[in-house]
């Protein structure tokens, strides 16, 4: 949602160092939490400018936010270059019914919108550390339950917290620290904290290190009452101001997963309930409404007539299996070598498709599935556990019916990140047949916290996009280029026609395709010369082309293929490596006029022969005083990693007879483009020609104009 518009204001600051292309960065928001039916102000801390800030954006629903106008004297006059602000204050409003959890939230400034914060929406007050709490001497006192907010902040840093437990009272104490940390574009070391809670007299009761990835989750029961001491700390003692951290304290239930993790939009599902604080009958029934995606989704329920956390449940429309029996001998199995374990326990039988909701029981426990399969049919087999939650590190195997192992998957990369979830696909049975699938913890661990999802289907021609970054930065009269990727599955060759809905006023797309069995296109979005700043989210797409639809004899097209490009931030790696971490948001700006006022090209086409080259004439107009580097490219590319290449296949730039780097006050420059031999026919590919300038060794500013390349049949 977008909120009231921030006067300029006049603030004493030092004048801008960076140039306009430095969008803001944001590192860390203090308090990081906000509390459900309650308004509060945080201090938000950013690289590069945020002076003149409107809007805030959030992500999700029920929580809203808006720029806190800086306090001002009558007598402040208006600066006469732009200020530095690195600090604003924002106000959020969660509603009283919000979902507990992290959102997403980004600032639109003069300068482009920033980067990604997040702030957690909290049930209990928040209480912001003390200025100095670092010993058991100085523990700052906290009312309990409540959220702690604070931060890391130097080396050795060691914040500790007071407070009084009745006997018999249970506590969790949910840390959020390190997965704060994933979105910061620029953080090249992140928190490993560690939380210790301590007698009145300093001895140690319990400690939690890494629960939910290096975050703590920790629960106590106290036999006496009395006062406690809780500390939190790096496990290295190393400390950054950026390393703010929540801390969720209180005696209602915590949901850490369900049995069964998936439901059926649309059905009732009675849940049997895994955590802490659980009541006497620990289970309840959720209806997820009808028109529910498929996916993973946070509800938060009352549990035993308390508010409780949010949890994830897995939505689908297939078939529910629910585990019969324990699937293999535990105490055994442990011993067994992985090679002899599919001997394990017996075996339920299953119709597919299906999605079986399961638990690993017990250690050493192997649970055991079989299929029926004729030769060649295909499958897909997918687990979800780490992702919603479990402590299952899941190991899945597909095996014949003397055991022999036929294909194994471990760990699997969904959005460029790698999950401890095991996924196959495209499995092909090799004969007529029974087949056993596999599932198991890769350590031979169990209990009520390892509960899994599978999904078993049969495999059919699909792709995921995904586009390269979260937002797109634009200026009156400029273009830039958006750049999405396909991930091809199961045989899926075909064309994909890309789309965009959601444009801010005066904002306008071309809208290009991937081509068949290649991996990138591109969306040219242009911003008009009278463009006024705005910022809006926006939805990109791509359709299968109906002549291309990827189907094939054995795997015919049942519905036209479609997908929703998922958003990836861009992250400075140590190194100076460019990661990526997915978001729920891609926002298009249009802000001031940039270091970069246009882009022109001698020709808006061109038309290649195989074994032809053409020169591209490109002139840059910069801004006044604007000297810094400038770089042509048609590939986006880092350390010579493309990241968006969208040229036709067999088309590549003449590096040696192209002039690609601007120095100076340099405007002009070509790129040479060659067509190989053999490169096929393909008719008007929409390719970017870009000028890059630098924001800091990683991220750039990319300014572009669109260019039609075609390879005529031989």
């Amino acid at each position: 949602k977008y909120l009231v518009p921030l006067a300029i204001l006049a603030v004493p600051a030092l004048a801008v160092a960076q140039t306009p292309n430095s969008y803001p960065m944001l590192m860390s928001v203090r308090p990081v939490a906000v509390q459900a039916g309650q308004a509060s102000e945080h201090e938000v801390s950013a690289r590069y400018n945020l002076y003149g800030a409107t809007r805030v954006i959030v992500s999700g629903a029920g929580v809203t936010g808006e720029v806190v106008p800086a306090e001002t004297k009558p007598a402040d006059k208006a600066p006469a270059a732009k200020p530095n602000i690195p600090k604003i204050k924002l106000r959020f409003t969660a509603a009283a019914d919000a979902v507990p959890g992290v959102r997403d939230f980004r600032i639109v400034t003069p300068q482009g919108v920033s980067t990604l914060g997040q702030i957690v929406v909290v049930r209990d007050p928040v209480v912001s550390e003390a200025a100095d709490n670092n010993t058991p001497e100085k523990a700052q006192t906290i009312p309990i339950p409540c959220t702690v907010c604070g931060a890391i902040e130097a080396a050795e840093d060691v914040d500790c917290f007071r407070f009084h437990a009745d006997a018999g009272t249970a506590l969790t104490f949910h840390v959020r620290a390190q997965r704060l940390e994933d979105r910061i574009h620029d953080l090249q070391e992140h928190a490993d904290p560690i939380l210790t809670l301590r007698s009145a007299g300093g001895g140690t009761l319990a400690t939690s290190d890494n629960y939910y990835a290096a975050d703590p989750l920790l629960f106590y029961k106290f036999d006496q009452a009395g006062d406690y001491l809780l500390e939190i700390r790096d496990v290295r003692y190393k400390g950054n101001a950026d390393w703010v951290y929540s801390i969720e304290i209180n005696n209602r239930p915590l949901i850490t997963q369900t049995y069964p993790s998936s439901v059926v939009p649309g059905s009732e599902t009675k849940l049997a309930l895994v955590g802490f604080n659980l009541p006497a009958d620990p289970s309840l029934s959720v209806t997820l409404p009808a028109d529910t995606a498929p996916g993973l989704h946070a509800v938060s329920p009352l549990v035993g007539g308390q508010p409780a956390n949010a949890f994830l449940l897995w939505a689908h429309r297939l078939p529910v299996v629910l585990k019969s029996a324990p699937a293999a001998a535990a105490a055994t199995a442990a011993r067994m070598p992985a090679e002899t374990l599919a001997a394990a326990g017996p075996a339920q039988a299953v119709a597919v498709p299906a999605v079986v909701n399961g638990r690993i029981d017990a250690e050493g426990e192997i649970d055991h599935y079989t299929f029926d399969a004729k030769q060649g049919e295909r499958f897909s087999f997918e687990v979800i556990a780490r992702r919603a939650g479990s402590a299952l590190d899941s190991n899945l195997r597909i095996l014949n019916a003397q055991g022999g192992v036929l294909a194994e998957s471990d760990d699997t990369q969904i959005d460029r990140i790698t999950q401890a979830d095991s996924w196959l696909e495209n499995w092909t049975a090799p004969a007529d047949g029974t087949y056993s699938i596999e599932v198991r913890d890769l350590h031979l661990r169990g209990g009520a916290q390892f509960t899994y999802v599978l999904a078993i289907t049969r495999s059919e021609p699909y792709f995921a996009l995904e586009m390269d970054t979260d937002k797109t930065l634009l200026a009156p009269g400029i273009s830039a280029p958006l750049y999405v990727r396909a991930t091809r599955k199961n045989g899926f060759a075909g064309d994909i026609q890309l789309g965009v809905e959601g444009l801010p006023p005066g904002v306008t797309a071309t809208c290009g395709r991937i081509v068949a069995n290649r991996s990138d296109g591109c969306i040219i979005l242009r911003a008009a010369a009278d463009a006024a700043q705005a910022a809006s989210n926006i939805r990109v797409s791509g359709n299968a082309l109906p002549a291309q639809s990827g189907a094939t004899a054995a795997a015919p097209a049942t519905a036209p293929r479609a997908a929703v490009a998922r958003p990836l931030q861009e992250l400075y790696m140590p190194g100076g490596g460019r990661g990526h971490f997915p978001v729920e948001m891609h926002t298009v700006s249009v802000a001031e006029p940039m270091d970069i006022r246009s882009v022109k090209l001698s020709t808006a086409a061109v038309t290649l022969k195989p074994g032809e080259s053409q020169r591209v004439e490109v002139e840059v107009e910069r801004a006044p005083g604007m000297k810094q580097n400038v770089t042509l490219d048609v590939l986006y590319q880092h350390l010579e990693q493309p990241y968006g290449n969208s040229l036709p296949q067999g088309v590549s730039v003449d590096v040696a007879n192209s002039k690609t780097l601007l120095t100076a006050e340099e405007t002009k420059g070509f790129i040479t483009l060659k067509a190989a031999a053999d490169a096929p026919a393909v008719e008007k590919q929409l390719v970017p020609v870009m000028a890059h300038v630098s924001v800091n060794f990683v991220m750039k500013m990319t300014y572009c104009e669109p260019l039609s390349i075609s390879v005529p049949g031989k």
